[in-house]
């Protein structure tokens, strides 16, 4: 042993040189950022780590149960303290429903990587409900049915892995050393917060804008519109979306971030299974998942509704699946396999995100450098299938997009792809996350996080001073198969940032560079073990106490998690225009359309939200050029609007006088107020008082009295006036006329034109005139193809009448 170990030094001392002195250089540079910030105080993450690790612990202590059994069983005791026992059921059998279709699909043994025939699944599951997103189908029902079917028709295969867990809560706990089980008790302690957190309200900005709102949308209205002039949005890829519809269709708001937090878990299982691929060992493994879930990034991808985790985890599939095609596996027909399953894999990524886009030509350069492995018979069949995969599974998005719009990429690239619909101008994220890779950005992202997210100092966590040591000892260890992980996370990375420096956009650079952490680190040949895990502990101890710098929504408060009553206080005083949105559902019984003049979180509206903003620039432009109160209100009927959502504080004074002019207020929540449009019937006629001729046409031998303002008329000379309708909408078309000469009748009278201008119909109701002034009124309801109506001062006889006043309200 000894001699052995005196030949492994020498060999190795170098090596051990060079690793220790990046390590040095980049500890000086840790010390140096670390005097330039204040500690972060104690947040309820890490009090929520804390708790959930003492107890495990004491659990797997007295108990001598796996630390993953005993978490799975603390969880179930939480939803249900928590109340949230349905949507967990609907979520994991969700996931069951997934892995029996995914193995089904893939045709693959059960003792095969569960986690890709879920992911298989879950993607087949999502790529549906997008395509009955089109139709008015989108029922509760529908989903159960749907996830019930697999698991009725892989009954035998759910069978199994009931016994597999049933054996797995009975057994004791493996032979393992204290220190894998320590890891395992630290992960499930990270587990707790990710699933507790998921229990809380959601009120993340980009969530009830776009990623709540979308499946509380169809689960109103049974469809989505696809109406990009409604919503930028509307037609970029969502596949996650529609993976978050099927649970919140069957249990709500809680199941769709119970799903989101769910992925972030898998992926730490990938990030296991991709270090033992890659030749680390169980502790290793162990080490990467943990320093990933440490990573405020990840954490604050489970605070809130994201789509960054369920992303992360098709794109780490799918490169797993890359890198297998190729020398690593000996099995030429398994590397085919690989291949075809990289493109179904890949390709639900592209439905999931559009920045996938940047990151594949990274996977084509590494498997093109490994041609020769996969360059054998029947290779041009499996290329023409994987290529049909990765367009089936991801085009459908792009090419919606590309017919309802014009382009593909909507909004992004619309000076190359100029679609009507949005300005031709390249789409442009905010200048504060700038763009490229420079000497310092590692550095940076760790201390001067705030330039690369929505976050505080420490937001990408700190193992990215780890990195370069890690870089040079992979480079160092001949391990070909680190040095592929680590060329494709540092090409996306790259890539991605050529266009925004954005940390969510490189989510699976993080999940890769986790493996490449953990490999070297744990290899004693290359690095020193004891030095190893005090740099791993320093490190996750860091994170954990930066746990929520890349998030402003993660905040765990037990009483919003033990009562309804907590939960409504807590979003009274968190986010009151959640209480809002609840607020105008009951008012607005016809679900009518809202115009929203506050930031865009209206997640759970029953109806479409109008945002003055660049959600819908067409309306934005409309709200814009209301220059007075009275043009407002005209804008705001012909949009069905007669509820509108003002934040007091946000809003130049110019255009809220307005607003605050046709309207009358509800309800108050804060700066945050609920108003409705003045029921006092807009006058569409331009002098309706008769006070000058301007907007009346007459005809001859009709006359007008400019000083008593009176038009005398008859059947055959009346006076017109045309003004603009709204389809659908009902009218008020009222006279005030007198008989001017002898008893006569007259008539009230409108005539209906289409867009052409062409005749629809006329609406017609008579009155006998008296020599007093009368007023007479006639209801109306423009037809469905109307864009204008012609309302006539008229007789329904030769004898001339007078009228002093005609209105047409709304």
């Amino acid at each position: 042993m000894l001699n052995s170990r005196d030949d492994i030094l020498p060999r190795f001392s170098l090596k051990y040189a060079v690793v220790l002195l990046v390590l040095l250089a980049s500890a000086v540079v840790g010390v140096y950022g670390f005097s330039t910030l204040e500690l972060a105080s104690m947040n309820s993450g890490t009090r929520t780590i804390l708790l959930s690790l003492a107890g495990l612990a004491a659990l797997t202590v007295f108990t001598r149960k796996p630390p993953i059994i005993l978490c799975l069983g603390l969880l179930a005791c939480l939803s249900i303290v928590c109340a949230q026992i349905w949507p967990v059921m609907v979520v994991a059998v969700f996931a069951l429903s997934s892995t029996v279709l995914g193995r089904w699909l893939l045709r693959q043994d059960a003792l095969d990587d569960w986690s890709v025939h879920l992911l298989v699944g879950a993607g087949t599951f999502g790529t549906l409900t997008g395509l009955a997103a089109y139709l008015p189908i989108n029922y509760p029902w529908l989903y159960g049915a749907l996830l019930l079917l697999p698991l009725v028709l892989g009954h035998r295969h759910v069978t199994s892995i009931g016994r597999e867990l049933l054996r797995q809560i009975r057994a004791s706990r493996s032979a393992q050393t204290p220190l894998q089980t320590g890891f395992d008790v630290l992960i499930c302690s990270f587990a707790c917060l990710y699933v507790l957190v998921a229990f809380m309200p959601e009120v993340g900005h980009d969530a009830l804008a776009m990623h709540l709102f979308v499946p509380s949308h169809l689960a109103q209205q049974h469809q989505w519109k696809f109406d990009a002039n409604t919503y930028v949005w509307a037609v970029m890829p969502m596949l996650a979306d529609w993976i978050y519809s099927i649970v919140y269709m069957l249990a709500g708001e809680t199941a769709s971030r119970l799903s989101n937090s769910a992925f972030t878990l898998l992926l730490a299982w990938q990030i296991r299974n991709m270090t033992l691929w890659a030749g680390g060992s169980a502790t290793s493994a162990r080490w990467a998942s943990l320093i990933f879930l440490s990573t405020p990034l990840a954490f604050a991808e489970s605070s809130s509704l994201h789509i960054e985790s369920a992303w992360t985890a098709f794109m780490m599939a799918g490169t797993l699946a890359i890198l297998k095609v190729s020398s690593f596996t000996p099995e030429p027909r398994e590397r085919l396999s690989q291949l075809l399953l990289a493109g179904l894999l890949l390709g639900f990524a592209m439905a999931t995100k559009a920045v996938t886009l940047s990151v594949l030509p990274v996977l084509l350069v590494i498997l093109l450098l490994h041609y020769k492995a996969w360059a054998v018979p029947g290779i041009v069949k499996t290329l023409l299938l994987g290529s049909a995969g990765l367009i089936l599974a991801g085009a459908t998005p792009y090419v919606s997009a590309g017919y309802l719009t014009g382009n593909p990429v909507f909004p992004f690239f619309n000076a190359i792809f100029h679609s009507p619909l949005w300005p031709d101008i390249d789409f442009e994220p905010p200048a504060i996350f700038g763009t490229g890779v420079t000497w310092d950005t590692l550095y940076r992202m760790v201390f001067k996080s705030p330039q690369f997210i929505e976050g505080r100092v420490g937001a990408a966590g700190f193992q990215w001073l780890l990195l370069p040591t890690a870089a040079v000892a992979v480079l160092l260890s001949g391990n070909k198969k680190a040095l592929c992980i680590l060329l494709v996370g540092a090409g996306a990375m790259f890539m991605t940032f050529h266009s925004t420096a954005y940390l969510r956009y490189v989510f699976p650079s993080f999940a890769l560079f986790s493996v490449i952490l953990a490999l070297p680190f744990s290899d004693a040949r290359i690095f020193p073990r004891s030095l190893a895990i005090v740099a791993g502990a320093v490190l996750v101890l860091t994170n954990t106490r930066f746990i929520q710098a890349a998030t402003y929504y993660g905040e765990i408060k037990p009483s919003a998690l033990l009562s309804t009553a907590g939960r409504d206080a807590y979003l009274l005083e968190r986010l009151p225009i959640r209480k809002m949105v609840d607020t105008v559902n009951a008012l607005n019984t016809g679900h009518q359309p809202v115009a929203v003049f506050a930031s865009p979180l209206m997640a759970g509206l029953h109806g479409d939200a109008l945002y003055a903003s660049w959600y819908n620039l067409k309306w934005k432009s409309e709200f814009d050029a209301a220059a007075s109160p009275s043009e407002l209100a005209q804008r705001l009927r012909r949009r069905q609007v007669s509820w509108l959502v003002i934040d007091l504080k946000s809003l130049p004074q110019a255009p809220l006088d307005r607003l605050l002019t046709v309207s009358t207020s509800y309800a108050r929540l804060g700066d945050m107020e609920l108003r409705k449009l003045n029921d006092t019937h807009y006058e569409h006629l331009l002098n309706p008082e008769l006070s000058s001729l301007e907007g009346w046409s007459l005809t001859s031998p009709s006359t007008y009295d400019a000083a008593r303002k009176i038009l005398t008329v008859s059947v055959k000379t009346p006076a017109t006036q045309r003004v603009d309708v709204t389809p659908g909408l009902t009218y008020f078309n009222s006279v005030s006329a007198r008989c001017a000469t002898t008893a006569t009748a007259g008539r009230i009278q409108a005539n209906w034109m289409d867009e052409q201008g062409d005749f629809i119909t006329t609406s017609i109701e008579t009155f006998d005139c008296t020599t007093q002034w009368e007023t007479h009124e006639m209801n109306v309801v423009a037809p469905a193809n109307a864009t204008s109506v012609i309302i006539y001062a008229s007789g329904h006889t030769d004898t001339p009448l007078e009228f002093k006043s005609l209105s047409f309200r709304q």
